[in-house]
């Protein structure tokens, strides 16, 4: 397996790719179609982007079969004020799931932290995507914060009880 950076190249199997990261079943009132345009669109950005930040990686099995991407970017701590990297995306195609792919993508993520000098990398997942979510944790990473959400206009899409 090779890591390289996304090129606009990948784009087609990086787009054949996002799909899969609403495929868990977000919450109800997430539409995934919505959430896929928008990933797709801040994916492409960061494709496009000359910088280390953001930043897209591809795994490549075969040298050239795109098996995984990983979306990076910096963000600043509300508490510290200072910048972390931060996993916006990661997603590793179906047929090769449970290869280590994933372990991969998010060792090259701390080395591309690292190399900033950042002290943090954070990634954010749903509660419902609980195989993402053992593997992060397994990975090294734990819960920060909790983030809730409360409908405010009973005509919009969230949370009911």
């Amino acid at each position: 397996m090779t890591i390289r950076r996304a090129t606009l190249a990948d784009l087609d199997a990086i787009v054949s790719l996002v799909p899969r990261l609403v495929a868990f079943g977000p919450p109800p009132w997430r539409d995934p179609e919505a959430m896929r345009a928008t990933d797709q669109k801040v994916i492409r950005a960061a494709l496009e982007s000359r910088s280390e930040d953001p930043i897209v990686l591809v795994a490549l099995l075969d040298g050239e079969n795109v098996a995984g991407l990983i979306h990076l970017h910096s963000e600043t701590d509300y508490y510290t004020e200072s910048k972390h990297g931060h996993v916006a995306d990661l997603v590793v195609a179906g047929p090769y799931e449970g290869r280590g792919i994933g372990r991969r993508l998010l060792a090259h993520a701390e080395e591309w932290a690292r190399a900033r000098g950042y002290e943090w990398l954070t990634i954010s997942v749903f509660r419902e995507n609980a195989r993402a979510l053992r593997t992060y944790e397994r990975a090294g990473f734990k819960e920060d914060r909790v983030r809730l959400l409360k409908t405010l206009n009973p005509e919009a899409p969230g949370p009911r009880r």
